[in-house]
């Protein structure tokens, strides 16, 4: 009687092993353009960060102002939260948290809290409609 169940319980794994592996979401391409005071950003990031709980972030570098994500590492569909982050040309000396007494340089960010950590600025993506997502920021 044992070698029946074992022969069950083989045949069940090796069914549940052949059963189709969950579809990974689709991703597209994902390109715009980042204007500050209307001038193009010179360089930069931009984070499309999920809201939905099944969707993809995705970090992309500006340069002059564009950013591009080639098809396939896009998001996947869904409502994302932007956020920018551009640097500071000049860097700043601060003390190293990780080791004392020591220091690191870092740039500073020209952006305001509303557009990176409290940003409240969302885009609707659909891979299968892709099109320009462009952002123009202000700072007074």
């Amino acid at each position: 009687m044992r070698c029946k169940y074992e022969s069950v319980v083989v045949l069940l794994l090796a069914m549940l092993g052949c059963a189709d592996a969950p579809k990974a979401p689709e991703r597209g391409k994902l390109e715009g353009k980042v204007t500050l005071n209307g001038k193009p950003v010179a360089s930069g990031l931009i984070r499309f960060m999920a809201i939905d709980p099944n969707g993809t972030n995705v970090v992309a570098t500006i340069a002059d102002g564009q950013y591009s994500v080639p098809e396939g590492q896009g998001p996947s569909k869904g409502k994302y939260r932007i956020e920018f982050s551009v640097p500071s040309a000049t860097k700043r000396r601060i003390p190293n948290d990780d080791i004392p007494g020591q220091f690191i340089e870092e740039a500073a960010e020209t952006l305001p809290p509303r557009y990176h950590s409290k940003s409240e600025i969302t885009a609707d993506y659909d891979p299968a409609q892709t099109r320009p997502h462009d952002f123009q920021l202000t700072v007074p």
